[in-house]
């Protein structure tokens, strides 16, 4: 599940469940050569620009959030927030920034979070908003929200302001918080 492409279009990094129920992150060659390498626990991984992986997961004292990794290390990954339900983390072109959504509130909610540190939050609607996407530029997040009675795709500027739908995806919109949205140029 999420699969996500590395910058450099050589490997891509997965979640997959195993035997006993839990999620890891794995990466393999897009080549198709060797097996695949269990990188750590974890689900919903995103590939930055400068080749650095984020995925939802839990650090070696058992605390959850968002996890930023070096794959190419041998080093653990650094934990960037404290709730198992953070997720869906989408990358900034220029790799800079990332979005996430979590429901810490009780309803899903879109957080911008710079990896150097700090977090602001987006929406705080009590509708759900996930999935974020951004724009190729930077310059505006796509996401999922069901803010109208109705599931759509929203599209609005970095930040915060000028949001409109702009698809309509009906009354029901199932396992939508384990999808990912993506922009296209």
């Amino acid at each position: 599940a999420w699969p996500t492409l590395s910058p450099d279009s050589q490997r891509i990094a997965y979640a997959a469940p195993e035997a006993g129920g839990d999620w890891y992150v794995y990466i393999a060659s897009t080549t198709g050569t060797g097996e695949p390498v269990r990188l750590a626990m974890g689900w919903a991984p995103a590939w930055g620009a400068s080749g650095l992986l984020a995925y939802t997961g839990c650090d070696a004292e058992g605390v959850c959030g968002i996890i930023l990794d070096n794959p190419d290390d041998d080093q653990p990954g650094t934990r960037l927030t404290d709730s198992e339900q953070d997720g869906a983390v989408s990358w900034a072109p220029a790799g800079n920034l990332m979005i996430y959504m979590t429901n810490i509130t009780g309803n899903w909610d879109l957080v911008l979070l710079n990896p150097q540190g700090g977090v602001q939050q987006l929406t705080s609607d009590a509708s759900d908003e996930g999935l974020p996407a951004w724009s190729p530029d930077g310059s505006q997040l796509a996401f999922v929200s069901n803010r109208d009675g109705n599931w759509a795709v929203y599209v609005m500027q970095l930040d915060g302001q000028n949001t409109h739908r702009i698809l309509d995806l009906g009354s029901s919109f199932p396992g939508w918080d384990s999808q990912r949205l993506s922009w296209s140029p």
